[in-house]
């Protein structure tokens, strides 16, 4: 009998490391996953500014947006019809897709005054941002690890701070950076607090229309003469525009799974890691130097998100069971559409 029941502890230990480990690994795929589509609509988004002499943040997004109408959007007026749109979640949503078109549209509009990295790296100032809200809205509790895996991604940006430190920064375009930031931090604790309470399938149903009516009247306002006058018959524009929209429609598709699943902190740790992946396509598509030292920044952010990621789940499993964690994970989304990223 002890030995049978030595076994079976020994197997519920293994079962549950295993969901454990399942459970962290599947929050840092998804999240630097994240981190390289949020690199490549900031390479699109750089190519079309430096090499095509276009500025059009605004058409960028409607194309985003109509992508994820056509498929998010249709599937939940076929199943849901206007149910959510003229509830209360409708008009957060509409306040989602005003704050989130607000801050992608000066972030691109920001590549026009500073560099890709710059974008990257002050980028992190939503994290803060994030925490403090998180702190007043859902009444978090940060461990002394939590803070410790934040400083530790931080110093990884930090290394690369001190690298591009003798480069020439743009005021006007490092300070739009750091507005987009905040708007980015305020939007995200916002969709995480919705996400959860509606489903993010029925979210993005809902935000794309307002986000494409948003952006449709302010392109036809602002840029008409832009898209006019942008190269039609150049391939690579199309390349670069629907590259642009194909990255952020797979970011928009796996944020609000992470928000869920994880927290808005870990999505946005995750991002950090944009900033090195941003300094190698800087290296090799617009021969930008890189440093060795990119190499100890990588390995502090992927450090830190991991540790984030096991302390949140370390204190989520005192009160939950990795069984439990496992099971609200595969129901958050019984409703999804078959969609296969």
């Amino acid at each position: 009998n002890t030995t049978n029941l030595l076994h079976l502890l020994r197997v519920m230990l293994t079962f549950e490391t295993t969901l454990s480990i399942k459970y962290i690994l599947r929050g840092f795929i998804l999240g630097q996953v994240l981190a390289l589509c949020n690199t490549g609509t900031g390479v699109t988004s750089q190519l079309l500014t430096d090499k095509l002499k276009v500025n059009i943040p605004t058409a960028q997004s409607f194309l985003t947006y109509g992508l994820v109408a056509s498929t998010y959007g249709v599937f939940h007026l076929w199943t849901n019809g206007l149910t959510y749109i003229k509830s209360k979640a409708g008009l957060w949503c509409f306040f989602l897709a005003g704050t989130d078109f607000a801050a992608t549209f000066v972030t691109v509009k920001a590549y026009q005054y500073t560099s890709l990295v710059s974008v990257q790296l002050l980028d992190c100032v939503s994290i803060p941002t994030i925490m403090i809200l998180s702190c007043a809205i859902f009444k978090s509790k940060y461990q002394l690890l939590h803070y410790v895996a934040v400083i530790i991604c931080l110093s990884g940006v930090g290394i690369m701070v001190f690298v591009d430190s003798h480069e020439k920064e743009s005021l006007i375009g490092d300070l739009m950076v750091v507005c987009a930031a905040v708007l980015y931090g305020i939007n995200n604790v916002c969709l995480e607090w919705l996400a959860k309470d509606i489903g993010t399938y029925a979210y993005l149903g809902i935000y794309c229309w307002y986000g494409l009516v948003i952006s449709g009247i302010q392109m036809a306002i602002l840029e008409r003469e832009a898209l006019y006058s942008a190269p039609w018959r150049d391939p690579h524009f199309y390349f670069c525009l629907i590259g642009f929209s194909v990255f952020l429609f797979i970011f928009l598709s796996i944020m609000p799974r992470i928000m869920v699943q994880y927290s808005a902190t870990v999505a946005n740790l995750n991002l950090l890691a944009a900033d090195v992946y941003s300094a190698v396509a800087g290296y090799m598509i617009f021969s930008l130097e890189f440093s060795p030292l990119y190499v100890g920044s990588i390995v502090l952010i992927l450090g830190g998100v991991l540790l984030y990621i096991y302390q949140s789940h370390a204190a989520q499993s005192q009160t939950i069971s990795p069984d439990d964690v496992e099971q609200s994970s595969s129901l958050v989304d019984e409703n999804a559409p078959d969609v296969t990223l």
